[in-house]
């Protein structure tokens, strides 16, 4: 059977088979076991915690400080008896790993080209000139444009997706056996993120290489692999072919994984359910879900935005213009949604909104002040009202702080009450996102990125905002999380009558939070409208692309969904370049 047309051979490429890990007492991997054929593609799904990033750094030999126990056989080679000189000759060439993160895997001081050319040399016996030229064809196979002038720019020079191709590139370079995907799309736009399935595809299908692909997201799980292996708890709690799974799952944990997914037919006026209101601790005892939620949205105009306009200078007398005239209302109570890919201006837009950002034209009035207008202690007095939640929890969070002193923090910096009254808000506040006394004294890198964004979130209430701006603000996060985040912000919403500007690239997480949505492709607004008559009746054909490109969690339909996605990102760049 041939590797090469997409089928795979019999023979195992890789054997797991009851691995182990533990750091002392703990053994966050319990004996788990699979199998890879070449050609393969096969999905690890779970929760954060869950145990598969571990898994993959176990095959790569990567868990310093860690018991292995158990049998990883690459072919005929048993990787757990190893010495790590012995790894090391293995890693980047028969396997290979592509992380999640492809910024924190680049070196910014060294150019593509020098990193892509030391990863080809370490594996084959080239010249210099010949891993350039090597180098240069493999960036034109992973789909990076100018391949030969991009091999002298630096890793800041590329958007996270084409980053991202790089380190498939290097991956790649070695002609691995199996190839290890961990969240390799986490936190890209829904283009991007199609478009490194579509190449992880190819390349499995062009090269026999077999795939594993970690992943939080079952929709883009659902269109790609073969064989599905769920996890929880650091173990495998159901192993299906995709269309099984998906189809008639029989764990509870994978129901709830599904029933946690997102995308353009969940009921937006219903709770999200997720995997802790349906399983019962450890029982898997179905729970009663919380009563549907109103969205609001009928208020008078809170945030008026006029004319904005940002340009920035880049180097060579090069510039680029971030926002083009963009003008909106947001009503208060209301969640007004932005959306785009990556780069297309949204986040240049929420920072101009709290005038953390300045603009080269435009207003944004809130409450009928022109916010860029005001400085010193009016400004002041005006941030206590317009709060932000950013995308990355961690990265948000002095990691050196307790959760009481991040939330103390702004009512310190504006002299607010006394300390034991900031003690009693921020206890209350802390009770309000869901997060008890216990976590007063914790460290954020004690607390899962749910728990984390929670802290983020109690952190800008803690002011009592009317407004608030939600940049990416559940992008990193796994689909429960994800799903208990956005529950949590229109319970906030319904209870303290907020008001949200919500930017994502993702326009089903969109539909299911916003009222009133604005659609932005390179800086300016080509689309707005009401939700439901933004996604009954799209008009531009950029709204209709991104519809199409969100993954949908039942293996035919996404199967059939990437082709119409394919279909109509040609027929926009056909468009684009007449």
């Amino acid at each position: 059977m041939s590797a090469t047309n997409g089928q795979a051979s019999d023979a195992p490429v890789l054997e797991v088979s009851d691995l182990t890990v533990s750091y002392g007492t703990a053994q966050p991997v319990k004996g788990i076991s699979f199998s890879l054929r070449r050609g393969e593609k096969i999905g690890i799904v779970g929760e954060s915690g869950s145990g598969k990033s571990l898994t993959a750094l176990s095959i790569m030999r990567l868990t310093d400080g860690a018991d292995l126990g158990g049998s990883i056989r690459l072919g005929d080679t048993e990787l757990t008896g190893l010495s790590q000189r012995q790894m090391a000759k293995l890693r980047g060439g028969r396997v290979a790993m592509v992380y999640q993160d492809p910024m924190s895997s680049l070196n910014p001081v060294m150019t593509i080209g020098a990193q892509l050319i030391e990863a080809i040399r370490l594996h084959s016996p080239m010249s210099k000139r010949q891993a350039h030229e090597r180098g240069v064809e493999l960036l034109e196979e992973v789909g990076v444009p100018f391949p030969e002038q991009r091999m002298g720019q630096y890793p800041h020079q590329f958007s996270g997706g084409m980053r991202q191709r790089v380190m498939i590139a290097m991956a790649m370079s070695g002609n691995p056996e199996v190839l290890i995907a961990d969240e390799p799309t986490t936190a890209l736009d829904v283009t991007t993120q199609a478009r490194i399935i579509d190449l992880l595809d190819r390349l499995a299908d062009e090269h026999g290489t077999a795939v594993i692909l970690i992943t939080h997201d079952l929709g883009v799980a659902a269109g790609f692999c073969e064989r599905i292996h769920v996890m929880r708890h650091g173990q495998i709690v159901e192993t299906a072919p995709a269309t099984e799974l998906y189809a008639n799952p029989q764990h509870d944990y994978s129901r709830s994984l599904l029933g946690a997914v997102v995308d353009l037919t969940i009921d937006v006026n219903r709770p999200i359910p997720t995997s802790a209101e349906v399983l019962a601790a450890e029982g898997g005892v179905a729970r009663q879900l919380a009563a549907p939620v109103e969205i609001s949205g009928r208020g008078e105009t809170l945030v008026r935005v006029r004319g904005l306009k940002k340009t920035f200078q880049l180097g060579g007398g090069e510039q680029v213009t971030a926002i083009n005239d963009v003008s909106f209302d947001i009503r208060r109570g209301e969640t007004f949604g932005l959306v785009g890919e990556s780069g297309s201006g949204k986040s240049t837009v929420s920072r101009a909104v709290l005038a953390l950002q300045d603009v080269d034209a435009g207003t944004v009035e809130i409450q009928g002040r022109d916010v860029h207008r005001l400085r010193g202690r009016e400004l002041r007095a005006a941030r206590k009202d317009m709060q932000m939640v950013f995308q990355d929890p961690f990265s948000a969070l002095n990691r050196r702080q307790t959760v009481a002193q991040i939330v103390s923090a702004p009512l310190e910096a504006h002299g607010l009450y006394s300390a034991n009254e900031r003690h009693e808000k921020v206890a209350e506040t802390l009770e309000l996102v869901g997060l008890g006394q216990g976590f007063n004294d914790r460290l954020p890198g004690t607390m899962s990125g749910g728990q984390c964004q929670r802290v983020a979130i109690a952190r800008s209430l803690v002011l009592d905002p009317e407004f608030m701006v939600l940049d990416e603000s559940v992008s990193a996060l796994d689909v429960s999380i994800q799903a208990q985040v956005l529950n949590l912000l229109r319970d906030l919403q319904a209870r303290l009558g907020l008001t949200y500007l919500f930017i994502s690239h993702d326009l089903a997480v969109i539909r299911y939070m916003a009222n009133t949505v604005a659609v932005m492709r390179r800086g300016a607004i080509v689309e707005q409208a009401s939700r439901d008559e933004l996604f009954a009746h799209p008009q531009h054909e950029y709204t209709r692309s991104l519809m199409a490109a969100i993954p949908i969690a039942d293996p035919t339909v996404e199967r059939e969904r990437r082709r119409e996605a394919a279909r109509l990102a040609a027929a926009l760049q056909a468009g684009t370049a007449a």
